[in-house]
């Protein structure tokens, strides 16, 4: 097999793309590797990083490209690495990187960060591009995002069952004795909702429990599943004690006629099984909190009354 079909598989996995450093490892000489790009084999995409002509301009390969070009052991890093994870809220560009510290090259392509060893257990490939895994990611970006924006990282990530309780306490225990930035953030967020915990299936329901939370209700359990011999349904939330059940309804996923006739008939379920059921629009959560927090304090306080008559009969 010639050394130029070798590059061309490497940059087959790579989107394309192969660096400078991978090429001459093949053992391609210099002169040989100079003349493939004036012969047209290879197309300088970089200094060095080289790219196959015609291979497609994706995101995925621009962020190769930026890792390509840091260092050899570079990856996608921060922000960039939460959008490869599918995290909500995050865009590949500007590509970041993270690097051993002690490489001297600048690279344009990405905004560069430096730590003084990467620990091989916290990388991974990910669709062609070496990546911080998601526990690691979700630890950086508490100590660069503010603390909402990273409590809705780790939820998301945690949904996508990316990563689990367990996992993140494994990493806080790896690296408590460093001091890593982001520690103290990550340890109370994972403190505040336990290695059982169920995250939010949506942004919407994230923003009802922050509304219950600002107006100092207490917490609702989050995707309970509600009936007793015979099971009724799923719910968004219900109430640790009451027989109170919220749904958040989202317009853009319930405003089909099927939708609305799957919910009518399960809502209906629920009633008979003796729930009380209160439907929440987006449009409240996110605009009129208040008539929310009003809604679900008066049925409370209705239910309460209910329960206390109940005990006094009996």
């Amino acid at each position: 097999m010639s050394t130029l079909l070798h590059v061309h598989e490497i940059a087959e996995r790579q989107h394309g793309l192969v660096a400078a450093d991978q090429a001459l490892a093949t053992g391609l000489s210099p002169g040989r590797l100079a003349h493939a790009v004036a012969r047209g084999d290879l197309d300088r995409a970089s200094p060095r990083v080289l790219r196959v002509p015609g291979a497609p301009r994706t995101d995925h390969q621009a962020v190769l490209l930026a890792v390509l070009d840091a260092a050899p052991g570079a990856v996608a890093a921060g922000p960039t690495a939460a959008s490869l994870w599918g995290i909500a809220g995050y865009r590949p560009a500007p590509v970041h990187v993270v690097r051993a510290r002690g490489t001297r090259r600048r690279s344009p392509l990405a905004v560069l960060h430096e730590v003084r060893r990467l620990q091989p257990h916290h990388v991974t490939v990910l669709d062609g591009v070496p990546v911080l895994r998601p526990e690691r990611v979700v630890l950086d970006l508490c100590a660069t995002e503010h603390l909402g924006r990273a409590a809705r990282a780790l939820d998301d990530a945690w949904r996508r069952r990316l990563l689990s309780g367990r996992s993140l306490r494994a990493l806080v225990e790896e690296v408590a004795s460093r001091g890593r930035p982001g520690l103290t953030v990550l340890r109370a967020l994972l403190d505040e909702r336990g290695d059982d915990y169920v995250p939010p299936a949506s942004n919407l329901e994230h923003r009802f429990a922050a509304v219950l939370s600002d107006a100092g209700l207490p917490a609702m359990r989050r995707q309970v599943d509600c009936g007793g011999d015979s099971w009724v349904g799923r719910v968004d939330f219900r109430h640790e004690r009451l027989p109170l059940v919220v749904e958040a309804q989202s317009e853009r996923y319930h405003s089909a006629l099927t939708d609305r006739v799957a919910d009518a008939a399960r809502l209906a379920a629920l009633r008979a099984a003796g729930f009380v059921v209160l439907e929440v629009t987006d449009e409240e959560v996110w605009h009129r909190p208040h008539d929310v927090v009003r809604r679900v304090g008066s049925a409370r306080y209705a239910l309460a009354g209910r329960d206390v008559r109940r005990r006094d009969v009996a």
